[in-house]
């Protein structure tokens, strides 16, 4: 079933002619490198850590725009990218947790979300940009990663060095997805043999078989945490872990297609409210812990629907962001967060959700015509 032509273009429109542009412009220093936030104005906030991930993130979003006909995208792209390599990788082959304005180190910590976003820009300056340096840089960075944060007794990696608790599903589930992204475009025995080891952990140890529930935080052998931590679900990452595993088996690796329907399911019955948004977060019996939404959750929320088939549902949500979280009064910002009672949450606009909203978009902008 095809998404409502009408709602693509609703799509196209914001994306190229209001976001796009206004990232462009104002999301981007003199140095190629990349905001962290802008105000609700569409200026440039400074002072701002700068984070890695969010650099790799706004990498990703450009390369995308740059593979969906948006000319403008690749030097963009290009620039950010040169101005990672320069300023963020470290001796060793990992990569820094942050920079500040003037691109100095103030954080060299190795951090595995961080370094899951760095393969994933990689992969698309290799499929779109046709970087020459992305693939050898993937390569060394995974060796590394696995040389110095592998967990060889119980499996995944240290999301930090030195190691930190709780250990935590996301990391890894950006890891597969960066990897899958590899073996999509420049398949690798390195790239999947990490995404099995990924895959392999979803199935041990994050997907709850007793409630059919994605759990988030973990013991230092991946036990589930006590209290609080441990009952933490949110179901915006149950609607990610669809879309991956889905992407995993049409590359050939492990069918996990029942854990997803699984996911899908207690997501939508349990995560989801009655105006149709997910809640920022659900026990595991699926009691509603935080009746708030996130703009992320959505966008994973609408790709979910998308690739599930249920456009009727994906539409209706579509025209609630529109109403909501991308109702600025300068076009092409968003808000990131609102209360359970509905009251935003935000001052300022953050650079990292723009990767949601891409790759939600690019599934709806992309699918066969």
């Amino acid at each position: 079933m095809r998404f409502d032509p009408a709602a693509k273009d609703q799509v196209r429109d914001w994306l190229f002619g209001q976001a796009l542009p206004l990232w462009a412009q104002a999301g981007v220093d003199a140095d190629g490198r990349f905001f962290e936030k802008l105000d609700f104005d569409g200026r440039a906030i400074t002072g701002v850590t700068r984070r890695t991930r969010v650099q790799a993130r706004q990498i990703h979003v450009f390369t995308e725009a740059s593979a969906l006909g948006w000319t403008e995208g690749g030097a963009i792209a290009r620039a950010g990218l040169d101005a990672l390599i320069d300023g963020a990788r470290r001796d060793d082959g990992l990569w820094v947790r942050a920079t500040d304005d003037a691109g100095a180190v103030i954080d060299a910590t190795p951090d595995l979300y961080d370094l899951a976003f760095v393969l994933f820009a990689l992969a698309g300056a290799h499929r779109v940009l046709k970087d020459g340096r992305a693939r050898p840089l993937a390569l060394e960075t995974l060796a590394a990663i696995e040389a110095q944060m592998a967990d060889r007794e119980h499996g995944g990696w240290q999301e930090a060095l030195p190691p930190v608790l709780p250990r935590r599903q996301n990391p890894h589930m950006h890891m597969l997805e960066a990897l899958l992204a590899w073996q999509a475009t420049a398949p690798d025995p390195a790239f999947e043999t990490a995404a099995r080891s990924v895959l392999d952990l979803f199935n041990r140890r994050f997907f709850d078989r007793e409630h059919l529930m994605l759990g988030e935080f973990y013991g230092r052998d991946w036990s589930v945490r006590p209290g609080g931590e441990g009952q933490c679900i949110e179901p915006g990452h149950h609607m990610e872990w669809v879309w991956l595993l889905d992407r995993a088996t049409r590359l050939g690796l492990p069918d996990h297609s029942a854990a997803a329907r699984a996911l899908y399911t207690s997501a939508l019955t349990c995560g989801v409210r009655a105006d149709g948004l997910a809640v920022r977060e659900i026990s595991r019996i699926g009691q509603v812990r935080d009746g708030g939404v996130r703009l992320w959750a959505q966008t994973e929320l609408l790709r979910a629907l998308h690739l599930r088939g249920d456009q009727d549902r994906a539409v209706r949500l579509l025209d609630r962001l529109f109403a909501t979280h991308l109702a600025t009064d300068i076009p092409g910002l968003w808000f990131d967060a609102f209360d359970a009672e509905g009251r935003a949450q935000d001052e300022s606009v953050p650079a990292s959700t723009f990767y949601h909203l891409m790759t939600a978009f690019s599934a709806l902008l992309t699918e066969p015509s």
